[in-house]
């Protein structure tokens, strides 16, 4: 199996090959016009070039939307905990209702048969 490399060094040299007067000649002697093999390979290398360079700006922005979704669940988790130390503070932190506010931040740490994690939320469509 050859790398992507190789494969592409090997159409180059193809496309050589055929571009040398001498081969080329030779292969016009035979009744076979490089014309359109040469245009060909060239249009499917200058493609493969194109394509090679989306693929690394896609993964560029992949690798930029990752941080963002990460920054993204870490800022709703802070206002989330917040909130929940707000309402605490007003509920009075040892009261049965912090408690149970208390339980839902540390129910997210400590996961079993008994208390599974929270699902993910759905995609909505």
């Amino acid at each position: 199996m050859h790398t992507t490399t190789e494969k592409i060094g090997i159409v180059n040299e193809v496309v050589s090959y055929m571009q040398n007067p001498d081969n080329q000649a030779a292969l016009t002697a035979k009744n076979f016009d490089t014309t359109p093999h040469i245009a060909r390979l060239q249009g499917k290398i200058k493609s493969y070039g194109d394509q090679s360079i989306l693929q690394k700006n896609l993964d560029v922005q992949k690798q930029k939307q990752t941080v963002a979704v990460q920054t993204a669940a870490a800022d709703t988790y802070t206002d989330a905990s917040g909130t929940i130390d707000a309402m605490m503070g007003l509920l009075g932190k040892n009261t049965t209702e912090a408690k149970k506010l208390q339980a839902i931040r540390s129910k997210v740490r400590r996961h079993n048969d008994a208390n599974p994690p929270t699902p993910p939320p759905t995609a909505k469509s």
